[in-house]
């Protein structure tokens, strides 16, 4: 999706999200996002992650959040509903596995007020809940954690089973 294997140079950590029963593997130098960046980073209240870890700027980071009850989702009826709603956009998504459950991972470039954002975001189910995280990153960072981004989506893990 994104070229080319990551350099090796990019230090993971395991990110346990307790309150979601997850974790997953973040580049070490990702911290929590401070509120008033997340703030500006997701205006909107009703789309924002309810877990955001990023960079010092912002420029790159990883959003983390429960959707629904896994009994009340049909993931291809999702991927499908996001496809059509960035089609401008032009998206690729890919069909794949996640910690033993169906998952889309779909990419996709969009405009920000001051750069262009590359999207990658995973719909994925657990066995209690349905699961988006998302890893984002300005055009100047997509050389360096494009592929970075992938695999930490695809390591996630669901820890309370």
């Amino acid at each position: 999706m994104c070229g080319k294997a990551p350099k090796g140079n990019e230090v993971m950590k395991v990110l346990n999200v307790k309150a979601l029963g997850l974790a997953i593997n973040i580049p070490e130098n990702f911290t929590k996002m401070p509120d008033l960046l997340a703030d500006i980073k997701y205006p909107s209240l009703k789309n924002k992650p309810k877990f955001i870890y990023s960079i010092d700027d912002g420029a790159v980071s990883l959003g983390l959040t429960e959707k629904a009850s896994s009994g009340l989702v049909d993931i291809d009826v999702v991927k499908d509903g996001m496809l059509e709603l960035v089609k401008a956009l032009k998206p690729k998504a890919l069909s794949l596995t996640v910690d033993g459950n169906k998952a889309w991972l779909i990419v996709f470039k969009s405009q920000a007020r001051d750069d262009n954002i590359l999207n990658i975001q995973l719909f994925t189910m657990t066995n209690t809940k349905f699961v988006v995280g998302t890893f984002n990153m300005t055009d100047k960072y997509i050389n360096q954690y494009c592929d970075v981004g992938v695999l930490s989506l695809l390591s996630l893990k669901e820890t309370s089973r």
